[in-house]
This record gives structure tokens, sequence and C-alpha cells, in this order.
């Protein structure tokens, strides 16, 4: 049976309503009771017949809904950097039509990005890995200065040795010989000033002293200038703040840490005393004027500008000992460009770097010396009598130790079962002489500087550096 027009027209109401509803969230349900309310009391009644309560419920419904068109309250947006921009004019929204707001996503770039987390370091042979912390600071460790050659230039040459014949010939000698610019020379050695210093050193000028060490107290003497808590106590610190370095040099030449450590303590005392004197001034003085060891300090000074030409550096930049020698272990030039090695990979050898020392020491061992891992460096020896004058003694000599104990010597250990034959060295003190055993390993060290003192003085404190180590990482465990 057909409806009636009024009935009609509440049913399209009803269905727009409906469909409009599906879009409210969190009112579908009120809605539909709503509606099916309404169409129960048509089906009812077969006429549009609203109750009062009825037409409320819709009415009350419809405005909370936002049936009816509201004015919209304008948001604020905020711009970083932009200052405030203003706000849109208020617009009314006759049908409101539900829209998706696509929220863009706000990056915060902090003012310094934190760095990334370092690599773990590489396995090792020994248990600590120390967190790094130098007692030195980094402004002690001279830097190479990088310069243009150009920017050196004299057409004549000035300063200190102007007029010296041998300074003239050295410059014709590195223009024809190494291609190096006269004028370039000329300004380097206008610069250089004469070296007092190092010739009161080598007593060539001023008066020598005369506290003179008797050979009886020579040992006791030097010993104390190294074997001492100051030089142990820092090559302990110094031993675990490079650990990766020392066992990168033992895994690759063989050369013990305490070796490495005992070389740099009695050179500079782990970079403590690498020297002031300006390396140019002091080889120049020296081969002019040190006339018995001239051709050494000239070639010295040769192998000076040849690898500041080649590691691009200005040679009067360079500073170190009176003797010449530079770096954390005082490598002479000639040194430098034989037996250095880039040991931290980082495209420039510099002997101020602690790892480019270690690795250049270890190289030293090998490759001059003739470094033996296998075998011990040395053993001390008793001796029945006070004063030794049997045999001669120095690391250059070589006695089997079959002859050695036929006149009484006897070994205080057993030389890690070492058998071949030995250098004798003998160490005056106050009142005896201390008598060692050196094998050819005391030979390589000695190629480093060819003094017993010296050599014994590496060997001893590494020896205690050594047991000082091992008694900390011992403790720790």
């Amino acid at each position: 049976m057909p409806l009636p027009n009024a009935m009609w027209r509440l049913k399209t109401i009803t269905d727009k309503f409906s469909l409009f509803s599906a879009y409210l969230e969190g009112k579908k349900l009120i809605y539909i009771s709503s509606l099916f309310y309404v169409r129960m009391n048509i089906k009812k009644r077969g006429k549009l017949m609203f109750y009062p309560k009825s037409l409320t419920l819709i009415a009350i419904l419809i405005l909370s809904s936002g049936c009816l068109p509201r004015e919209q309250t304008p948001k604020k947006t905020i711009t970083v950097g932009g200052g405030e921009a203003p706000a849109p004019a208020p617009v009314s929204v006759p049908t409101p039509t539900p829209t998706m707001v696509v929220q863009q996503p706000i990056t915060i770039i902090p003012e310094t990005a934190p760095p990334p987390p370092p690599p773990p370091p590489p396995a090792t042979p020994m248990v600590v890995q120390e967190t790094w912390v130098d007692p030195i600071p980094q402004e002690e460790f001279i830097q190479p200065v990088f310069f243009d050659p150009s920017s050196i230039y004299s057409p004549y040459l000035r300063g200190a040795y102007a007029n010296n014949y041998k300074l003239k010939q050295f410059i014709n000698k590195m223009v024809n010989k190494h291609g190096f610019s006269r004028e370039f020379l000329n300004g380097i050695f206008s610069t250089v000033q004469r070296d007092e210093r190092a010739l009161k050193k080598y007593h060539l000028i001023g008066k020598p002293s005369t506290a003179k060490l008797t050979k009886e107290n020579n040992w006791d003497m030097y010993r104390k200038n190294f074997i001492n808590a100051s030089h142990v106590n820092n090559g302990v610190q110094f031993w675990k703040e490079n650990q990766y370095y020392l066992d990168k040099a033992f895994r690759e030449y063989g050369v013990p840490p305490e070796y490495i450590l005992g070389i740099m303590g009695v050179e500079t005392n782990y970079g403590r005393n690498t020297g002031d004197h300006r390396i140019l001034d002091t080889l120049t003085t020296l081969s002019i004027e040190y006339k018995k060891r001239s051709k050494f300090f000239t070639t010295q000074l040769e192998n000076l500008l040849l690898l500041a030409k080649e590691q691009g550096i200005d040679p009067r930049s360079i500073k170190g000992s009176y003797g010449g020698a530079f770096g954390l272990v005082q490598f002479m030039p000639d040194s430098f460009r034989t037996y250095t090695v880039d040991f931290d990979n980082n495209g420039q050898i510099n002997l101020f770097t602690k790892a480019d020392a270690i690795g250049s020491v270890a190289n030293f061992f090998v490759k001059k010396g003739k470094w033996n891992p296998n075998i011990p460096v040395a053993t001390m020896v008793r001796y029945p009598k006070a004063r030794f004058y049997g045999l001669k003694t120095g690391y250059k000599t070589k006695y089997s130790q079959q002859h050695l104990l036929s006149l009484g010597m006897r070994p205080v250990d057993d030389f890690y079962g070492y058998r071949g034959d030995v250098s004798l060295i003998k160490l005056p003190r106050y009142n005896r002489d201390e008598l060692w055993w050196g094998t050819p390993n005391f030979t390589a060290i000695a190629r480093y500087n060819p003094r017993e003192f010296y050599v014994m003085a590496v060997h001893q404190l590494a020896q205690i550096i050594r047991n000082e180590y091992w008694k900390e990482m011992q403790g720790r465990r």
C-alpha cells in the first residue's frame, strides 16, 4: 500500500541523515537507535506522527554532532625561524565535508651532531685494554709544519755562515746532485744561527767540565739517570695507553714491547724531553765547526733537507737534541729516511706521534740490528774477584760460553736456554766490576747507540718495566 507524501519526505530525510551519520565518529550507535525509534513510530501508525520527545531527541543530536553550520576558530600556524604567520580569516563552512589532514614530519637537527660510536678495538694478545689518558699535553708533541718551498727565496747567502766556503760547496752539491733551487737553499741557510749550546756539549767552545767520572763509578752515575721511579712508572703507563701498537709491533717484527719502551724511556722519557734545538741550526753548525765529525754531520744535514723535501715540511720547524736527533725516539735524519714507518697508516710519517715512533723502533731493530725474536738479550754473571782485567770487553767481543765458564764466571739464571757465543760486557761500579754476557740482540740495540752503558740502561729499564707491568695486570685479575 503506497505511503502518503509526508511519509516519502520523511523517508528521504532519514536516509540522508543515515548517510551523514556514517561519517561521525563515536555517534553511530546513538544515531541508528534514534532512527530506528522514529521509523517504528511511522510503521505502527501509517502516517507522520512525531511525538514531542522524538523531535526533541533528533534536534539535540543534530546540534551536538555539528550538522548545523558553525564558525570555525582558526588555529595559529608556527614557523621556525621566520616568526609567527598571520592567522587566516575565519571561514564559514556551510556543509561540513570530512577531510584527511596529513601532518608533515618534523626533523629536529641538533646544533652539534654526536660522533659515531668508535669501532671495537682489534683483538690483541694482551689481557687489558685501558682507556686512553694522555698525561702529556698534545701541544708538547711538535707536529711537522707544511709549507710551500717557493715561499723561501734569496739571491744571496746571508746569516751566520754567509762567507763560509764549506757551506757554499754544500749548497752547490745539493743543487747539482738533488736538484734543489739555489735561491731556496740561500734563503734557508740565511736563517741559520750558530748553535753555541751544541758546540759546548761537544766541548768545541768554552771550558770542558772538570767533573769527570772515574772508571770505577761511571755505571753507578749513569744508571741512576734512567733506572728510576719516573722512567719506570712512565713506561708502565705508556704501555697501558699504547698497548695496541706495542702488540702490533711484536706481532709484525718480533720485538717485545719492553725494549721499545726501554729505547723511548732512555731517549726522551716517553716524549717529555725531545729537545729544543732547531735541527737545521745544529747540523749546519756541527758540519762546519766539528772537524773530526764533519763528514757525519754533513751527511745528516743532507738527509735533513731531503726528508723535508720528501715529506713536504719546513726543515726549519724540526726541533730535537744537540746532536741532531729528533722525535720521541730520537732518530737521526738518515735513519728517518731509511727505517721509519707509517705505523698508524695515516699517510704521513711523524716521529712525534706514538704509533709511528713505536713501529719505527721495531723496524730499526729488525732491519739494521738483525733482531732475533728467539733469543734473549743479556744476563748477569758472577765473578769471584772484585775487578776484572783478564779479557777484552765490549759489545763487539765474541767468546764461547765454555771459555768464560772456565774463567770462573757463572750466569745468574739459565739464560733462557741460550748456548751460543756471547760478548763480554764490563760495567765499572764504585767497589767492583759488574759483568754481563750479551747476545746478538745486545748488539742489535748497540746499533741504535754504540755504547755499552746505553745498551745496558735500555736492557735493565726494559726488564723492570716488564715486571712492573705484569704485576699490575695480575693484580687486576
